[in-house]
């Protein structure tokens, strides 16, 4: 009831926040109109973009990196600066097409915007649908010369708006978004790199579960427990890759998960196929990933981490309600074979990913 009265109260005074941020931080001191050339950037006055992924989304990171290579493809001098958070900054740690990373801290945005100003980056890029007052202050504060943004052609401190097109794929965005660099026809494939210690080190890891000829990897977990298997689910699926197959099938999850994989490892009983590798952060996960026959998961970020190793899986989603998300935020592959889940949730509840038939899981 508190937690309830609570979301009520914040819904009421967001919009009120948001209003007084922008009359504060909407704004632009100076206007660089020399970079900007028929509503696109002047590309031959432009040394450095900085690209803003402080929501820390893996997957979104992941696609991002086809922006980092084809501007440096075209322009190959240009600095290319990411804003990050988290795991995701891994995403693109021995990236070649980045050439510094910044750790966006929470409580901590007006000292990096002051240090961003200091670099003085001829253009900024922001992704965000909304943006939240800490955002407006820190886009403010980085003084970028040329400030683009989704949906912004209203606003003061953005000087170039793109849209959005949700009946696309996210990557007819980041065409779009190139295309303000001059850059038409790009490639649109995503690439990880995990550099050399992770490869030795999963390379190690697979000797010692026996350098299996073949293996599915299974990754029961997304963000929530709505878009996540139950242990019913997992068993089912589990159940089909030992029976239809000759692969090993090796779990990824969480440690926070450990405790529940290994009761279904249990259950299972064939620990000579069944494994559950203790993984280090995402670049292991990817390498593992690299190495598999087949992935199945409900979590889009192991999905376009699949699809940036051009990986054959079975990507589970719950039926879209309105925001196309299946299609903006899907695979996008002919490799992948998307599920859906069949329940339909009452108003103001979330729907159940389990509901679906593993007769159509591939393997």
């Amino acid at each position: 009831m508190i937690r309830k009265l609570n979301r009520v109260v914040q819904d009421f005074l967001r919009p009120i926040r948001l209003s007084i941020g922008r009359k504060l931080w909407d704004r632009k001191n100076e206007k660089h109109t020399e970079l900007l050339k028929d509503k696109k950037v002047d590309m031959s006055r432009v040394k450095s973009i900085l690209f803003l992924r402080y929501d820390g989304k893996i997957g979104d990171m992941v696609i991002n990196t086809l922006m980092f290579r084809e501007i440096q493809k075209r322009y190959p001098e240009i600095k290319i600066g990411v804003v990050s958070r988290g795991a995701a900054t891994d995403i693109i740690k021995f990236n070649p097409h980045v050439n510094k990373i910044y750790n966006y801290k929470k409580g901590k945005e007006s000292e990096l915007a002051n240090e961003l100003a200091k670099e003085n980056y001829d253009v900024l890029v922001d992704f965000s649908e909304m943006l939240r007052v800490n955002q407006m202050k820190f886009i403010n504060l980085c003084k970028a010369k040329v400030n683009v943004g989704l949906d912004k052609s209203d606003w003061k401190l953005f000087d170039i708006s793109y849209k959005k097109d949700y009946s696309k794929h996210i990557t007819d965005m980041y065409k779009n978004i190139l295309s303000l660099f001059g850059i038409e026809n790009p490639d649109l494939s995503y690439e990880i790199h995990t550099g050399i210690v992770v490869k030795d080190e999963i390379r190690r890891r697979l000797r010692e579960l026996g350098n299996p000829e073949s293996f599915v990897v299974l990754n029961p977990y997304a963000a929530s427990k709505h878009r996540s298997f139950n242990k019913e689910k997992i068993l089912e699926i589990s159940c089909k890759i030992l029976k239809e197959s000759k692969s090993m099938l090796i779990f990824i999850g969480e440690p926070s998960k450990k405790s529940e994989i290994e009761e279904i490892i249990e259950v299972l009983g064939d620990r000579d196929r069944v494994k559950y590798p203790t993984l280090s952060g995402i670049l292991e996960v990817v390498e593992l990933i690299k190495h598999a026959d087949y992935v199945i998961t409900p979590d889009t970020s192991i999905v376009h981490i699949g699809v940036a190793e051009k990986l054959p899986m079975t990507a589970v989603y719950r039926l879209d309600t309105g925001d196309n998300n299946s299609v903006v935020w899907g695979p996008n592959s002919p490799l992948v074979k998307q599920v859906f889940s069949s329940d339909v949730p009452a108003v103001g509840e979330e729907a159940d990913i389990n509901k679906f038939d593993v007769k159509e899981i591939g393997v």
